[in-house]
């Protein structure tokens, strides 16, 4: 099968090279290449400050900090080892096992490069030992996501391989890669939202549909690429690029269309014809990580992939216009729009963009953008900082600037009042993106008061989730406990939410943002490994 789609792959993509010895998706949307003065201008561009402040007082309280983090992280990794080590998930009420994700011990996975980063060596020794048993040909027998397999699962054990050098994660990761491969062998090469490693059959979450959503085909280029070069095996980052291939190619934008804003995608696209079908461009659940991974596999492609960045410049012309707003309380927020107007709701996972973007704009030296970015920020922070328990809703609303709110509930009326934003689905489920936008705002700025934001956040968590089985969710940010649990706990915990809070207390140049990339699991990975065009 492998052999089989390789060959697939590289007969659809040879369109897009002018030459065989560069790889896909390095020939960008003008049809030129990157230029070497570029690439150098490019390398030259520092991310993190060089102005944390480095007082004796200072580094204590971090310090502190940081161990508290540590030591919650442990209190919930040891309680998911007693009740259900090597499953998915560990439900934080009740204690018993879940399985979530195909079985194979998402957690376990996730987990792994977080508990490197904490030094827990104890911990990730047996880890590695669990990890070393899975067998990936054998599942839970439910079909699951094809994303989610891969941000969790392959993203996790490279991370882990390129910080431990342990090469059984390699192993693995490209044991589970190849299976997933099957997934791409679709009409278009765009894969399955769901794949059955059982049967291998394919579906979407609503059956047997050939429908996937844009987040969810536009997710594999960052872990796909790295694990080509670390294998020199070109199959999986073709077939990556190869959803790029697709979605341009088949997909023009027209106005009065469902694609009507160059670089501005719909949501749902057909596998099986390749075009969008509905869905109006936004930066939330279903869209948010596409975006994302245009800039950071061009970053991490050593500034070579120069469609990913062609693309992610068409994007953010769009998104600066049609997705980006004020609202009533004067702050900016993303909502849902394109050339026919915009929705003002907006989702927690709209909050990674202002990371991404404060990133994509030290990167290429975009004071503008960075500008915007912080911008962003703070309507993200507010979510969290205006509510009782300083944690955030899953979705919310605003009211555009100058517009009237006759349209909108007495409540929601007396919240944007309130709160500068009203609560559309109050509940929270320990998601990290607040956490990690202003983490990057910390690395890039030094200026300790991210931090600060951070530690309130935490305090909020503790405060409102923690529980004897990790940290629930809470069904109300405006109520806390009072308002009810939810026994919920991803792995996406351990993986991201964590991580970001503990590295937002150590050194800075642990896990270095000129050192590493982010994938959107919060897996870091190497900048180091050199690329000249050819795997």
């Amino acid at each position: 099968m492998k052999q089989l789609l390789s060959a697939f792959l590289i007969l659809g993509a040879c369109v897009h090279l002018s030459t065989a010895k560069h790889v896909d998706g390095m020939v960008g949307l003008k049809g030129h290449l990157p230029r070497q003065r570029d690439i150098e201008r490019f390398m030259k561009s520092q991310v993190q400050a060089s102005n944390f402040t480095t007082s004796d007082s200072l580094r204590r309280i971090r310090a502190n900090r940081a161990a508290d983090i540590k030591d919650s992280f442990l209190h919930a990794w040891r309680a998911y080892k007693k009740y259900a080590y090597g499953a998915d998930e560990i439900n934080p009420l009740t204690l018993e096992a879940v399985t979530t994700r195909n079985g194979w011990g998402a957690t376990l996975i996730d987990s792994l490069d977080t508990i490197h980063i904490m030094g827990l060596e104890d911990e990730f020794k047996e880890a590695t030992d669990k990890v070393r048993a899975i067998n990936f040909d054998k599942n839970d027998g439910e079909p699951s996501k094809v994303f989610e397999t891969n941000i969790r699962y392959i993203g996790g054990l490279i991370s882990a391989y390129e910080l431990s050098n342990d090469k059984v994660f390699l192993k693995q990761a490209t044991a589970l890669a190849d299976i997933m491969l099957e997934a791409f062998d679709t009409p278009t090469g765009i894969p399955w939202q769901m794949w059955d490693v059982q049967t291998g059959t394919g579906g979407s979450e609503t059956g047997p549909s050939t429908l996937n959503n844009l987040a969810e085909i536009g997710t594999y280029q960052l872990e796909f690429f790295r694990l080509s070069q670390l294998t020199k095996d070109p199959v999986y980052h073709k077939a990556a690029q190869r959803v790029y291939d697709v979605v341009l190619d088949r997909n023009v934008p027209k106005k009065g269309s469902v694609y009507s804003v160059p670089g501005l995608y719909p949501i749902f696209i057909d596998i099986k014809t390749g075009k969008f079908l509905s869905g109006k461009p936004n930066l939330g659940g279903g869209s948010d990580s596409f975006y994302e991974y245009l800039i950071k596999t061009w970053a991490l492609s050593g500034y070579q992939l120069q469609r990913s960045l062609d693309m992610w410049k068409e994007s953010l012309k769009g998104i600066k216009k049609y997705i980006v707003s004020r609202g009533s309380d004067k702050r900016m927020y993303m909502g849902i729009g394109d050339d026919e107007g915009l929705d003002s709701i907006s989702d927690t996972f709209t909050c990674f963009f202002p990371g991404t973007l404060a990133l994509a704009s030290r990167l290429l030296n975009d004071s503008e953008s960075m500008d915007l970015a912080h911008e962003l920020l703070l309507s993200s922070y507010n979510t969290f900082a205006r509510t009782p328990t300083h944690i955030g809703p899953e979705n919310f609303g605003f009211l555009p600037d100058g517009d009237d709110d006759s349209d909108l509930l007495l409540a929601q009326r007396g919240e944007i009042k309130k709160y500068g934003f009203y609560l559309d689905r109050p509940y929270y489920l320990m998601r990290p993106e607040v956490i990690e936008s202003i983490f990057y705002f910390y690395r890039i700025t030094g200026d300790e008061k991210y931090a600060d934001w951070i530690w309130e956040i935490w305090q909020g968590i503790k405060a409102n989730c923690a529980v004897e089985g990790g940290f629930a969710g809470l069904r109300d940010v405006r109520l806390g406990r009072e308002g009810g649990l939810i026994g919920k706990q991803e792995s996406f915990v351990f993986a991201e939410t964590f991580k970001y809070l503990y590295l937002a207390f150590t050194e800075p140049n642990v896990i270095s943002l000129d050192d590493y990339v982010f994938s959107t699991e919060g897996h870091p990975f190497k900048r180091s490994f050199s690329f000249n065009g050819t795997f």
